[in-house]
Parts: structure tokens; sequence; C-alpha cells
């Protein structure tokens, strides 16, 4: 063999070896339950029909192109959800550009189980 095609052999093996690596870490780095699927302690699955809450918070984060929200909520005692941070899908017809990170804000939720979407949000006067 060349001098060439060893150190072809050699990168070739650890490529080899790396990706098997990292293969068998996916489960750990990038888990198979999505948000909605999440076991969030203090959270009670209160069955799949969709209910509206009302809820106080602040908003940590807002993700305008991603449709998203951050909320750092108070307890939400209709879906008997303790105050926690979490992020929420919002709804195509809410306006985000009303709010902004640190806004005191009321909102309404609609959902199932752990799965709800912003339906309206505005800052708190």
């Amino acid at each position: 063999m060349t001098q060439n095609t060893t150190a072809y052999a050699s990168i070739r093996a650890a490529t080899t070896a790396l990706a098997l690596l990292v293969g068998a870490a996916a489960p750990q780095i990038w888990p198979s339950e999505s948000r909605a699927e999440m076991n969030m302690p203090g959270m009670k699955d209160k069955g799949k029909a969709a209910k509206t809450a009302s809820g106080t918070g602040t908003v940590f984060a807002v993700n305008a192109g991603g449709r998203s929200v951050t909320l750092n909520h108070a307890p939400m005692p209709e879906i008997d959800w303790p105050a926690m941070k979490m992020e929420f899908p919002v709804a195509a017809e809410v306006d985000l550009t009303k709010i902004k990170t640190g806004d005191k804000v009321q909102f309404t939720l609609t959902g199932s189980g752990n799965n709800y979407t912003v339906q309206s949000i505005t800052p708190s006067r």
C-alpha cells in the first residue's frame, strides 16, 4: 500500500467509527417524544377533549417567525397546571407584534392533554 492509500483507509475507519458512535448516542441526544407527548411534572393530562383556559404571565421570548411564545405563567386551575415557564405554539390570527419580552400578559389557550395553542394574548394594563 502507498502512504496515501493507508492514510485514506485510516480516515475512512475513523469516520465510520464516529458515525457509529453518533448513531448510538442519538436516542439520548434527540428524544423521540414531541412537546405534546412529554411528561411534564405537575401537569395532569385531563383527557383528550378540547378545552379553553385563560391565564396570566410574563413573556419570556417571542418567536414571530416560528409562531411561538414562551411564557412564565401563573397556575392555571382550569387545566390543572402549576405555575411554570413553557413554550406555546400561537394561532395564525394572533398578532405577535403587540407583545415583547418582559410584558405582563393575559392569554387564552385551547387544546387538550399537554398540547395547547395560544388563541389570544394581550399586554396587561
